[in-house]
């Protein structure tokens, strides 16, 4: 019998779906490896990762910004998350920087965010 598993995002939006006979959520995430499907802001509530290979460093943030949404950058290929932006670091800085340089409370939280990740990588 064929399955289809979806994976959506936080917010309901379809990101990925594989469809085959006797399939499973790991054959699903190999196929949208393959692919390199976007699967960034993905909901992986109730998700059994024991045995997951997360050997990629990724730190994330929660409720800062002018949305209080998830910002995640993940150091293997210098990516960063905010929202509805996708980029370098050095993109998102320019953006925070033009975005946000009316309003220091945002300005001051995503600028500290950027400075701690420059002092981990």
């Amino acid at each position: 019998m064929k399955t289809k598993i979806q994976i959506n995002s936080t917010f309901g939006k379809l990101l990925f779906e594989f469809e085959k006979e006797n399939n499973s959520i790991r054959s699903t995430l190999i196929e949208a490896a393959k692919i390199n499907a976007d699967l960034g802001g993905a909901d992986l509530s109730g998700a059994n990762l024991s045995g997951a290979n997360l050997s990629e460093r990724y730190i994330q943030i929660a409720c800062i910004g002018s949305e209080n949404r998830m910002t995640t950058y993940r150091f293997v290929d210098d990516t960063i998350w905010c929202g509805c932006f996708k980029g370098t670091l050095e993109e998102f800085e320019n953006r925070v920087k033009e975005t946000h340089k009316n309003n220091p409370q945002y300005f001051r939280e995503y600028l500290g965010f950027i400075a701690y990740i420059r002092g981990v990588r």
